[in-house]
């Protein structure tokens, strides 16, 4: 009776020394990692799926263990004898089943009937199911594995943790990095230039106000050679205005940007220049439109910001209507 309890004493360490490894992967990013077809992430999720089965088992297993040692040590010593033992079992099993040591050799075997033990927790889910909630569920920690993921979570968040608002802003400050300057500036079509010679008289300070925009570019022949920029604020401030030319109030900075550079980049440049447009050109540096800090940080917060200036709430939409009516000859046709 004594050996087989101490047999039994031993297996009890050892099965209480089991750590089944569980995932830290979300059942949103295993599920996509496994569309992706990665072989390992069905592992990892078979493992976070099945770990408090498992977990509930060796509880049963160590309950009955305890159980069965109890009565043997009570048969071979008596009651008195036998009580003792079985407590003082009881108290320090725990204890010796954590040491470094016996884990690393009952992890060992464990890893390798990992797949058996996963799919005898699969099998048996409807039997100890109802037993879990006696020992208590276990934490899991879990660790966001992707941007998509990370998305999700956002997304799916309940007003009483974000507000629409909030998400909103999230999302798109998860995405700003990606967009690029090109998908969000104001196209040349329906950019307002003014001409470097102008002279700044009723008519076209009056011309400047209807357009509904604070900033000029200054061309010297067309939209190609901006040289300049005009502040339609910095004009409130000048006397004699009818004797003044563009060329004479304007701002000679003038900064630039490529189509294909994000939008991360644009408001770098614009806080480190300290301006509130810059001027958007291609590969062959012709100009294709304009993009101001507006503009961007609308992209960044996922709201829009409505300049106390601005006529239109989109100059891209208004661009798509084609206003000026570019390239619509009588004889004309699109190909494609």
């Amino acid at each position: 009776m004594i050996w087989i309890a101490i047999i039994l004493i031993v297996g009890l360490i050892l099965v209480a020394s089991i750590e089944p490894q569980g995932s830290k992967l979300s059942d949103f990013e295993s599920k996509r990692r496994i569309d992706n077809d990665d072989l390992e992430a069905l592992l990892d999720y078979r493992r976070g799926s099945t770990r408090e089965y498992l977990l509930t088992w060796r509880q049963v297993v160590v309950a009955w263990l305890l159980v069965i040692i109890s009565a043997l040590l009570v048969v071979a010593e008596g009651w008195g004898f036998g009580v003792l033992w079985g407590m003082i079992i009881s108290l320090v099993y725990g204890r010796l089943a954590s040491l470094a040591v016996i884990r690393r050799f009952t992890q060992r075997y464990y890893e390798r009937f990992e797949s058996t033990m996963l799919s005898f927790a699969e099998a048996t889910k409807r039997y100890i199911g109802p037993f879990r909630s006696w020992f208590g569920a276990q934490s899991r920690q879990i660790e966001i594995g992707s941007r998509d993921e990370l998305q999700f979570i956002i997304d799916t968040a309940t007003n009483s943790v974000l507000a629409k608002d909030e998400r909103q802003t999230m999302l798109s400050a998860l995405d700003f990095k990606e967009k690029k300057v090109s998908d969000y500036m104001t196209p040349r079509s329906v950019v307002d230039t003014i001409g470097v010679s102008e002279l700044l008289g009723p008519l076209v300070l009056d011309d400047l106000h209807k357009t509904g925009h604070s900033h000029f570019p200054v061309i010297d022949g067309d939209i190609d050679h901006i040289v300049g920029m005009l502040h339609i604020q910095n004009l409130f401030a000048l006397k004699n205005r009818e004797s003044l030319s563009v060329r004479e109030v304007m701002d000679t900075q003038v900064f630039y940007i490529r189509e294909d550079q994000s939008l991360d980049k644009a408001l770098g440049a614009c806080i480190k220049k300290r301006r509130s447009l810059l001027v958007v050109v291609n590969q062959y540096r012709e100009t294709v439109g304009v993009i101001t800090v507006e503009d961007i940080i609308e992209q960044l917060i996922g709201r829009k910001i409505i300049d106390q200036f601005d006529e239109y709430d989109d100059l891209r939409a208004v661009a798509e209507t084609n206003p000026r009516k570019n390239n619509l000859p009588k004889r004309g046709e699109d190909i494609a």
